[in-house]
């Protein structure tokens, strides 16, 4: 019989951190999920996996980057369900409980919660900005606003498949752009507003990069460009006024973009000027 949910880490050449990812899973609530790690850095001894998660399924891959690797743990899932954490990041234990349930009472094919940030040296670096989207029912342009941390995502696993995946052409949005064709499709999506993990930020990692680079604008731009040839004429149309945000302003951080955003779209909204109930179903 299929789990109702699987967990899949990916990671890369980090194997110190896996140990406390895979900790923090059986520390999860719901016992119903298969786990999947995906070691695409080939440094992880399957003896020390089975150590620290009995059970977990170890898949190789060989640099491919952390979308493949992410797709590559999706093709071998077999949970209704599934849901992703990165290597150094923590679930909490409430995660799967809160996005299942939600789920089924709300007949959602993708739901997500909210991401503490804990910065390098341990302190609190604040929610994501996912707090811009009302809680409920959510749609194209509401995830235009603001992206939902990959950690704290539950999505319907064929689902997401036949949507084609993670965008392996995206240098840091490969997630945010397969939340956006799933909405693009009419996938039901539903957002709480409980923290459901922790994203822990190092200066060497991608987001620390974009930050010391500035190549924040760079990167939205390439993924609006990309996007506006691959949904439909509304959802394009959405994406182009992100991509007038994302170009009319001086935006070094994500934040910076989610704050820029949700004024415009609730300019929008009080204006009863919104794209159609489909793309942003808070409209009155």
């Amino acid at each position: 019989m299929s789990p109702e949910v699987t967990a899949i880490v990916t990671t890369h050449q980090r194997p110190e951190h896996v140990r406390n990812a895979l900790r923090s899973l059986a520390q999860e609530t719901h016992r119903d999920f298969e786990c999947l790690v995906v070691d695409d850095g080939e440094s992880i001894d399957p003896d020390r996996l089975r150590e620290w998660h009995p059970g977990a399924r170890l898949i190789r891959g060989h640099s491919l980057g952390v979308a493949a690797a992410r797709n590559l743990g999706l093709g071998s899932a077999s949970g209704t369900f599934s849901i992703f954490l990165d290597d150094d990041d923590l679930a909490l234990p409430s995660r799967i409980s809160t996005l299942l349930r939600t789920a089924k009472t709300q007949h959602a094919d993708l739901c997500y919660g909210m991401t503490r940030r804990v910065a390098a040296d341990g302190a609190d670096a604040g929610n994501v900005p996912t707090h811009r989207i009302t809680q409920g029912l959510a749609g194209l342009c509401d995830l235009l606003t603001c992206a939902p941390h990959i950690n704290a995502v539950l999505v319907r696993t064929e689902l997401l498949r036949r949507a084609g995946g993670f965008d392996g052409r995206s240098a840091h949005f490969d997630d945010w752009s397969a939340w956006l064709r799933l909405a693009d499709r009419d996938a039901r999506i539903w957002s709480v507003d409980d923290v459901l993990a922790e994203w822990h930020l190092h200066d060497a990692g991608l987001t620390g990069l974009v930050s010391r680079t500035r190549v924040m604008n760079r990167y939205l731009l390439e993924l609006f460009d990309r996007l506006r040839g691959e949904l439909s004429a509304e959802g394009a149309l959405a994406v182009e006024v992100a991509r007038r945000v994302a170009s009319g302003q001086a935006i070094e951080s994500y934040d910076d973009y989610a704050d820029a955003m949700s004024v415009v779209r609730a300019t929008m909204h009080s204006r009863h000027e919104c794209l159609g109930p489909r793309l942003l179903p808070h409209c009155d």
